[in-house]
């Protein structure tokens, strides 16, 4: 559920409390352009557009450009995501991640290539089915959910449900796959499981034997080899 609990009013829009305090310039260009605009604890995301029957709510992570690189260098990126898809499900809303900024900024001040950030794209889009929409700065981001929120219909007619879901424990199959996916990635992640069949023999492969897999090169197969072959200190 995206939501704790109930607005008493129709919005258009619902700020995360955190996005708020630390974009407070975005929150004043929403109302600026006649958005209605309540501050509350999301439990994912950071905008929660709603709508009045012209389409479905929408959920929205913002990320700036070094933010979104950041959060693939510690892998969090995965958990967000699931997290994000997972709220929006619960609520019959769609999930979307907005990147903000210019995507030059990645070779310019981190050491990653551009390729690399783009393939995570490409597997948030075509393999979770969570749209990336670009954004060049804080002014458009606002623009963009102003227009968004408008299209979804008249403020009078949106309101916020509060959804009891009781949410099911994760089955072994899906507990697997998320093991696998803090190493590698959705799409990598079958495919080791495909291959190896077990968390426990991709955890004896050698490196030679992670190589097989298509899309794991050297590299990335000395790092899956060096998790499992380190010891802790």
């Amino acid at each position: 559920m995206i939501l704790s609990e109930s607005l008493l009013t129709p919005v258009d829009v619902v700020v995360d409390s955190r996005e708020a305090s630390k974009n407070k310039k975005i929150v004043d260009e929403l109302r600026r352009r006649g958005v209605t605009v309540a501050v509350a604890a999301l439990n994912a995301g950071d905008y929660y557009l709603l709508s009045a029957g012209n389409g479905s709510p929408i959920l929205v992570e913002r990320k700036t450009v070094l933010d979104f690189v950041n959060s693939i260098r510690d892998n969090r990126i995965w958990d967000q995501a699931k997290r994000l898809r997972e709220a929006a499900a619960s609520d019959g809303a769609k999930p979307v991640i907005l990147l903000e900024g210019w995507l030059g900024l990645v070779e310019k001040k981190t050491k990653w290539r551009i390729t690399a950030v783009l393939r995570i794209i490409d597997e948030l889009t075509l393999d979770w089915g969570i749209p990336v929409i670009p954004s060049p700065n804080w002014y458009a981001t606002a623009a963009w959910i102003a227009a968004k929120a408008r299209s979804l219909g008249e403020t009078g007619r949106k309101r916020v449900l509060r959804l009891r879901v009781e949410k099911k424990p994760p089955t072994l199959r899906e507990r697997i796959l998320y093991v696998a996916e803090g190493l590698v990635g959705p799409t990598l992640a079958r495919r080791l499981l495909e291959k190896f069949k077990t968390l426990r023999r991709i955890a004896n492969a050698s490196v030679a034997e992670l190589m097989t897999v298509e899309g794991i090169g050297e590299k990335r197969a000395r790092e899956i080899y060096a998790i499992f072959n380190t010891e802790w200190s």
